[in-house]
């Protein structure tokens, strides 16, 4: 089974070569929305499975945003949807993740052009 070419998704129950298709749309998706939002001056990596070479047939994506100026917060929100297409995500802002958390979470966090 291949990704949909009107969607770019791959159906969650793939098998493993497909499970590979559906990674590289992501990786493919999620580069694309980090290219948008550093047009708008905030600065997202990728963190999660994704980043952790982990990704599966049901993995979402998970986002760290680092930088954000104050009037984009959330609504950038809508412009990684679009990205993501098909996909489930969130969207985690480094001002609001618990103290003991930042450290592992900015250590895992890729730079999505630097997924293979």
């Amino acid at each position: 089974m291949r990704a949909d070419p009107a969607t770019g998704t791959v159906p969650t129950d793939c098998p493993a070569a497909d499970t590979a298709a559906r990674r590289a749309v992501a990786v493919a998706r999620v580069r694309a929305a980090c290219d948008l939002l550093a047009e708008r001056g905030v600065t997202a990596r990728v963190v999660g499975s994704l980043a952790g070479g982990r990704f599966g047939s049901g993995s979402d994506i998970d986002l760290l945003v680092t930088d954000c100026p104050r009037d984009q917060k959330y609504a950038i929100e809508g412009l990684v949807e679009d990205c993501l297409a098909g996909f489930r995500f969130d969207v985690v802002y480094l001002d609001e993740v618990p103290t003991h958390k930042v450290e592992r979470l900015v250590r895992d966090a890729v730079d999505a052009r630097d997924l293979r």
